[in-house]
């Protein structure tokens, strides 16, 4: 533990525990964050939705230009 600075049991007796239960493949790194696809936007968007979407992108831009031009 000295030789390499872990200060503490705890750590040594978990990387342990879960090198017995997953191997060496268990002490890798895990990826930080939520995964990319999941949440409410995954799903595809159906037809009706991406006009929406349009008209909505549409009207701020005519939004920004009436308050650009006077």
């Amino acid at each position: 533990m000295a030789r390499y600075g872990i200060a503490s049991l705890s750590p040594l007796k978990r990387w342990c525990r879960l090198h017995r239960e997953g191997g060496a493949e268990a002490l890798r790194p895990k990826p930080k964050g939520r995964p990319r696809g999941s949440g409410a936007g995954a799903a595809p968007m159906t037809r009706e939705q991406e006009l929406e979407r349009e008209v909505r992108r549409l009207e701020a831009e005519v939004a920004y230009l009436k308050n650009r031009w006077p």
